[in-house]
């Protein structure tokens, strides 16, 4: 259970149990909230969710997130409603995702660190119908949320003028609620174009967006440090849930405490971006080395290009476990290269992950031989769909289901990617002929 003495959760209410609750084999198929629901049937009282000395079982993550789809619900919030989120890599963040879940609304991910008017500019753009904010001062907002139709201004920080008081939120009892149909996790990106887009991933290609291979239950925990406003920080969080790990929050990366974090939480699974790793080459070899880090499983670096010095710097210290993710907001994770077998395919990202389809096209769509540079792309499940209709192509799927990421490269005779720069100077492809 939770520790009160340390942790805003409130108290939990008493919960009544369920009757039917999805095999983890159809967990790849379902909502996030199913997966949840899940685990709680199967492991309710397992650790969950970790930020801090804040710990939550999968029962008191489920109970929460049931109490707040009915606090939202209440508001007149359900299908295709939008909720944003502005704060840092909080316990909050994660009942909040499940609440919208459960109400088939959807949740969209803001960046802290947005100015008033950029972050007004995508909430009209979104139309959004109600924010929760932490880690600010509302006031600071209020030039952005003047006159916009909200249903529900909350802040996770404490009473506000014109906020509700999140803990205020939760009702003594709650009801569960699924959806399935439209996008569930709205994210922005910068997009091929330059403009920035906003993609959505839906509920039912969500929770395996980084999975290389089917989830079975998994003992161990992710340790997240992505920041949760990017799409690779809720890719993470959706695969660690649908595979029954625990989750570790970091709410701001700082190195030695993110090493003193990986052994005290035992952590097994850790994706980070090559900033991350610059810090901790900052802080030092030794410092690493003497950090206990015998419980990592798997290391990943990815969300952007890696320089070669820091990839070989990493390598030294963890290549038995160390892999490199390629991927695209739009498309998702699309390969992965093991270090250890990098001497084979020296430059290379690797090949694609499970469930994904790599072409590389010309100017006109048309797919081209191996060793052929072009543009790199991607059909997949878990690719995102551009909510705006006068988006560039490259912002989109083609008819069958591709995704283009911007990305120029090559794939090699035996499947390996390798990429070669950006796309942007490629002539605009005929979406007529691509496929």
């Amino acid at each position: 259970m939770v520790d009160r003495s340390r942790s805003r959760i409130p108290v939990a209410h008493a919960r009544r149990s369920g009757d039917e609750h999805p095999p983890v084999a159809r967990a790849l198929t379902e909502p996030v909230a199913r997966s949840l629901e899940y685990w709680a049937a199967t492991r309710g009282r397992h650790p969950a969710l970790f930020q801090g000395e804040a710990m939550l079982t999968y029962n008191d993550w489920n109970e929460y997130a049931d109490m707040l789809a009915d606090a939202l619900a209440s508001r007149g919030l359900g299908a295709n409603d939008v909720v944003a989120v502005r704060c840092s890599n909080r316990i909050e963040w994660a009942v909040i995702a499940l609440a919208c879940s459960k109400i088939d609304a959807r949740l969209m991910t803001l960046d802290p660190d947005l100015s008033p008017r950029a972050l007004r500019e995508r909430l009209i753009a979104s139309d959004v119908g109600a924010i929760i904010v932490g880690d600010v001062a509302p006031v600071r907002l209020a030039p952005a949320l003047e006159g916009l139709p909200l249903r529900l201004r909350a802040t996770m920080d404490g009473a506000f003028p014109g906020f509700f008081n999140f803990w205020d939120l939760f009702p003594p009892v709650a009801q569960p609620r699924f959806g399935a149909t439209h996008p569930s996790l709205l994210a922005w990106t910068a997009g091929a174009t330059g403009r920035s887009l906003p993609v959505g991933v839906p509920p039912r290609r969500a929770a395996p967006a980084s999975l290389s291979r089917p989830p079975v239950p998994e003992t161990g925990t992710s340790l997240i440090t992505v920041p949760l406003h990017r799409m690779w920080g809720p890719v993470q969080f959706w695969a660690a849930l649908v595979a029954g790990r625990a989750i570790c929050l970091v709410r701001s990366f700082e190195p030695a405490a993110v090493l003193e974090t990986i052994g005290k939480r035992r952590i097994t699974h850790w994706s980070a971006l090559p900033d991350s790793f610059e810090q901790l080459r900052e802080l030092g070899a030794d410092a690493v080395r003497m950090a206990d880090t015998s419980s990592l499983q798997e290391l990943e670096i990815g969300g952007a290009a890696a320089p070669a010095e820091l990839q070989a710097w990493v390598g030294d210290l963890f290549a038995a476990i160390l892999s490199e993710a390629y991927g695209s907001t739009e498309a998702g994770r699309i390969s992965t290269m093991p270090f250890a077998r990098r001497a084979e395919k020296p430059g290379s990202c690797g090949r694609p992950v499970r469930g994904v389809t790599v072409e590389i096209r010309d100017e006109r769509g048309q797919r081209l031989p191996a060793g052929t540079i072009g543009e790199i792309w991607a059909r997949t499940q878990r690719s995102l769909e551009c909510d705006l209709p006068d988006a560039s192509p490259r912002a989109r799927r083609d008819a069958d289901g591709y995704v283009a990421t911007g990305d120029a490269g090559r794939v090699d005779e035996d499947g390996f990617i390798y990429i070669t720069g950006k796309a942007t100077s490629l002539p605009e492809p005929d979406m007529r002929h691509a496929g």
